[in-house]
């Protein structure tokens, strides 16, 4: 396939004076028209706005989406640090369990969608994020003899239907 048709094209319409016309057809013909008046649109338009700019622009948002990842990372491995260890070993079986309870000692409350969006960038997925939080609390009070989450219907603080940490001190070192 040719690499020219691959790019979106849109057709528009364009009304010019014949006199117009007839001076673009002089210097590039009739099947020259198209390619003429791209190149003038584009010519224009890097005269207003130097292709730099769009270049920079790119990169900057590059580059902040870079920053919140990395910023995102570093909050959440700094509340899976401050976790005990019974709950970072024995509560949390895996990466996903931890990062759920990081999420709740930074935020203090989600919902099972908030977290699925957030933890695995998928809004669908908030069963599974509802199956881990149920595991978490059966072996939350296995461990620690209370429940680390509980349920709340209504609205609590600007959230309906959430999941909020009962005691975050049990989770903490």
């Amino acid at each position: 396939m040719n690499p020219a048709r691959k790019k979106k094209t849109a057709s528009i319409r364009v009304r010019l004076d014949s006199e117009i016309l007839e001076r673009i057809d002089s210097v590039v013909g009739e099947r020259g028209r198209q390619r003429f008046i791209k190149d003038a649109i584009l010519w224009r338009l890097d005269q207003e706005v130097p292709p730099i700019v769009f270049e920079l622009a790119e990169r900057v948002d590059q580059l902040q989406d870079r920053v919140e990842y990395l910023e995102g990372a570093r909050s959440t491995s700094i509340y899976i640090g401050g976790m005990n260890e019974a709950v970072k070993t024995q509560v949390c079986r895996d990466d996903l369990d931890r990062k759920i309870v990081a999420y709740f000692l930074q935020h203090e409350g989600a919902s099972t969608p908030e977290l699925a969006k957030k933890l695995l960038n998928d809004p669908l997925k908030r069963k599974t994020i509802h199956v881990r939080i149920r595991k978490l609390n059966d072996r939350s009070e296995r461990v620690l003899g209370a429940r680390i989450l509980r349920y709340e219907k209504g609205e609590v603080k600007e959230k309906r239907g959430a999941w909020w940490i009962i005691e975050p001190d049990l989770v903490r070192e």
